[in-house]
C-alpha cells in the first residue's frame, strides 16, 4: 500500500484575499511501478481515497480546491471508478476546481470527458500555460473557465498580449509561481485575477539597507519583544493586554476553542495560565499581535501557525522534550513580511536566542533543519522532511492535524477582526 505525501498552496484574489488552495501530492514510494501500470494514476488514487477519508473541509476548510487531476482520471473515468470505487464526479462541483495538466494531450478524447464534468458544473483550468499556441486547440472549445499562466517560464514580452487575448474570452487568469510583491503588482496591473507564489511572503520593500519601521511596525514590533521576552512576568504583560480592550476576550476564546477542549469554561487569563502555562498564552499573545497587520493577508498567520504546529509536532517526533522553539520558529517564520524589513534585522530587534536567531536567519542548527524542511513542503518538496527519518504516514498525520488546527485558530482569529 502506498503512503501519501500531501501538502497546500494557497491561491490569493486582488486583495489577497484566500480563496482556495492547490493540492500538492505524491504518493510513497514514488519511484516504484509496482502499483498500476500508470504510476501517476495511482498517485491520483491514493490522493482521492485520502481526500474522501479526510473529509474536504479538513483540508482546505470552507475555501476551493485545485486539484490536478491524471488524464486517466478525467478519461477513463470508469476504469479508474472499477481501481478505486470512485468517479471524478463523486467531488463536490462547488469546491473542486479541476485542473487539466500541461503534458496531458488536447485532443478530442479529452474534449469529451470535460464537457461530461461541465454539464455537471465543474470549473476547469489548465495548468502551466507558457504560450497561446500550447493551448490553441482548447481555446475554442467553450470548456475552460481558468488559465493558470506559469511566471518563472512565461516569455514576458509576450505577457500583455496573452493577457488580453485570454481576457476577451472571459476566462479568468491565475499567475501562478508569483516570486516577489513586485511580481505581484506587475500581474495585477495587467489584469490577473488570482495570484499564487511566495510573494505575500517576502516584505514588501526593495531597499533593504535598515529600512526604518513605521510607526505602526515600531509598535507592533515593541508588543512583539515583550510578549517573546521571557524575563517578563504575567505582571509586566498586563498592560499590553489592556492596551486592546478585546486581546484578553481574543485569548480567552482561543483557550476556550476546539484547540483544547477543556470540560469548563476559562473565565480568566490567570485561570488560562494555570491551565496552559504561561509560555503557550505568550504564543497565542504573539499569535493575535501578529494578526493585528491588518494590511497583510490573513493567510500569512494562517502560515505562520501552521508552520509552528508543523514544526512543535516534528520536534516531539524526532524526541525532543521540550518543542517550544520548535514552535515559535514557525510562529516567526513570517515576520520578515509582516514587518516587511529583512529577518535579519528582525531578529536584531527581539530577544532571542542564538539557536532560534541561527534558525530564522540562516536556517541552521537543528532548528533551523527542521524549519528549512517544513518550508520546502509548502512547495511540495518533501525530500528534506524524509531526511529527516520522518516516516511518509506520520507526515501525512502531522500535516492533516496542522491544517485542522489551523482552520480552528484562523476561524476564531477571523471572528474578532
Amino acid at each position: 500500500m502506498s503512503e501519501l505525501l500531501v501538502g497546500r498552496q494557497p491561491i490569493l484574489n486582488s486583495h489577497k484575499e484566500t480563496i482556495g488552495y492547490e493540492l500538492l501530492y505524491r504518493a510513497f514510494p514514488y519511484d516504484t511501478q509496482a502499483m498500476f501500470k500508470d504510476g501517476n494514476a495511482a498517485t491520483s488514487r491514493v490522493f482521492a481515497n485520502t481526500l474522501f477519508e479526510m473529509g474536504l473541509d479538513a483540508v482546505v476548510g470552507p475555501q476551493l480546491a485545485f486539484i490536478n487531476f491524471t488524464r486517466d482520471f478525467l478519461v477513463k473515468d470508469d476504469l479508474i471508478c472499477l481501481l478505486t470505487g470512485m468517479r471524478v464526479e463523486n467531488f463536490d462541483p462547488r469546491r473542486v476546481v479541476l485542473e487539466v495538466l500541461e503534458d496531458i494531450a488536447l485532443d478530442n478524447e479529452l474534449f469529451q470527458a470535460l464537457r461530461k464534468f461541465k454539464r455537471k458544473n465543474f470549473l476547469i483550468a489548465l495548468d502551466d500555460v507558457i504560450s497561446l499556441e500550447q493551448i490553441a486547440p482548447i481555446l475554442d472549445q467553450g470548456l475552460v473557465d481558468l488559465i493558470k499562466i506559469d511566471m518563472l517560464a512565461v516569455n514576458r514580452t509576450d505577457l500583455a498580449d496573452m493577457v488580453r487575448s485570454i481576457k476577451q474570452r472571459d476566462i479568468l487568469l491565475l499567475a501562478e509561481k508569483v516570486e516577489t510583491p513586485q511580481d505581484f503588482f506587475t500581474c495585477l496591473q495587467l489584469g490577473f485575477d488570482f495570484f499564487q507564489g511566495y510573494f505575500f511572503y517576502k516584505p514588501e520593500t526593495i531597499q533593504y539597507k535598515k529600512k526604518k519601521l513605521d510607526v505602526s511596525r515600531l509598535s507592533l514590533m515593541r508588543s512583539l519583544a515583550a510578549t517573546m521576552d521571557a524575563q517578563t512576568s504575567f505582571h509586566l504583560l498586563d498592560p499590553i493586554i489592556s492596551q486592546d480592550v478585546g486581546l484578553s476576550y481574543k485569548l480567552l476564546r482561543l483557550v476556550n476553542s476546539g484547540y483544547y477542549s477543556l470540560a469548563d469554561q476559562v473565565k480568566s487569563i490567570q485561570q488560562a495560565i494555570a491551565l496552559i502555562g504561561l509560555q503557550q498564552l505568550r504564543s497565542w499573545m504573539l499569535l493575535l499581535v501578529m494578526a493585528t497587520a491588518d494590511d497583510k493577508p490573513h493567510e500569512l498567520t494562517a502560515v505562520a501557525f501552521q508552520r509552528a504546529k508543523i514544526c512543535e509536532m516534528l520536534g516531539t517526533t524526532l524526541g525532543v522534550k521540550h518543542t517550544e522553539s520548535y514552535f515559535l520558529i514557525g510562529l516567526l517564520s513570517v515576520l520578515d513580511a509582516i514587518m516587511d524589513v529583512p529577518m535579519l534585522q528582525v531578529v536584531e530587534s527581539l530577544p532571542l536566542t542564538p539557536d532560534i536567531n541561527e534558525a530564522l536567519v540562516h536556517r541552521k542548527g537543528k532548528l533551523g533543519v527542521v524549519l528549512k524542511a517544513v518550508i520546502a513542503t509548502e512547495d511540495g518538496n518533501w525530500d528534506h522532511i524524509l531526511q529527516l527519518g520522518i516516516q511518509p504516514h506520520v507526515w501525512r498525520n502531522i500535516y492533516f492535524e496542522s491544517v485542522k488546527s489551523s482552520n480552528l485558530i484562523m476561524k476564531e482569529i477571523r471572528a474578532e477582526s
